[in-house]
């Protein structure tokens, strides 16, 4: 579903979103305010700050900072897409519910419980995080769409993955669109964070090892791009390169190697046999591979 995260960062300020939930912060100075922290309510008057200027909050105790989409985040416990759908509900309540589906040229059906999606071992919840809606009409018609968003949370584009086999291309991007310049799921990871990365091919590879509780990435394909690298390059972070256990995976795999290399990332390499694939890999074995790093 499209979110015009710009469009919303440009015209809604924190101080928009302080007032809808009520805060009263004292002036601090030229465009700026402090006050008690009104996310975890703590007693320090000094602890929450707001940068009106640059349009940015941060709690010196305990709940860290960030832009108008993290303290919805903080405050209501929701996902970054959560987040955004409420903050588009309050300020967009109908204006952007009649321009959505004029943009993307599909429908969606409002279910995540597609049967396709329980076929794959994906109950409501994980569909909902990963926002995978089937799609009922338009260019992505009888497909399962899957959101992709850039490094800063912005929404890019969504793949579509037919539910059923016999229709060709299995994964369908929009026009325009160069997979080669993102990575799925990078907006979920921290960047520096001690833990490994792992690195996957595909969307359902990804979708399973994170609902096991692993960070995780897909390149989208059995190839890595220079832009791909550079941002896991910017990400800082030590990677696990496990691709498909068929033979264009196998091949892949020293090819990528080698290229993780030339950019002086921190990784290992873990070949999958036997025509396996990532998304089969039970939690145990998940851990083992991601010890000792």
């Amino acid at each position: 579903m499209y979110l015009d995260i710009n469009k919303m960062k440009n015209e809604i300020t924190i101080r928009d979103i302080l007032n809808h939930y009520g805060v009263n912060l004292k002036s601090n100075g030229q465009n700026r305010l402090s006050g008690s922290c009104p996310i975890h309510k703590g007693n320090n008057k000094n602890a929450f700050h707001v940068d009106l200027n640059k349009n940015l909050f941060n709690c010196f105790t305990h709940c860290g900072g960030g832009s108008i989409f993290d303290f919805v985040m903080k405050k209501e416990n929701l996902s970054f897409h959560e987040a955004a759908m409420k903050i588009r509900n309050i300020f967009y309540p109908q204006h952007y519910q009649k321009k959505q589906h004029i943009q993307l040229n599909y429908q969606l059906n409002e279910q995540y419980n597609h049967p396709y999606l329980k076929k794959r071992n994906i109950n409501y919840t994980l569909a909902r995080y990963f926002q995978m809606k089937y799609c009922t009409s338009g260019f992505m018609k009888h497909r399962i769409l899957i959101p992709i968003f850039d490094f800063t949370k912005k929404y890019v584009a969504c793949c579509g993955r037919t539910v059923d086999d016999r229709i060709t291309p299995k994964y369908l991007f929009p026009k325009n669109f160069s997979k080669a310049h993102y990575i799925f799921n990078i907006q979920n990871i921290i960047p520096s964070a001690p833990k490994p990365v792992f690195i996957v091919e595909g969307f359902f590879d990804c979708i399973h090892i994170n609902k096991n509780g692993f960070d995780v990435i897909a390149i989208m394909g059995s190839s890595i791009s220079n832009s791909q690298l550079k941002l896991l390059k910017d990400l800082d972070r030590h990677y696990i390169l496990m691709l498909d256990g068929d033979d264009t995976g196998i091949k892949a795999m020293p090819i990528i190697g080698k290229k993780m290399k030339q950019f002086d990332l921190n990784f290992k390499s873990i070949y999958i046999l036997n025509n396996k694939e990532p998304e089969s890999l039970n939690y145990d074995e998940l851990e083992l591979f991601a010890r000792n790093i």
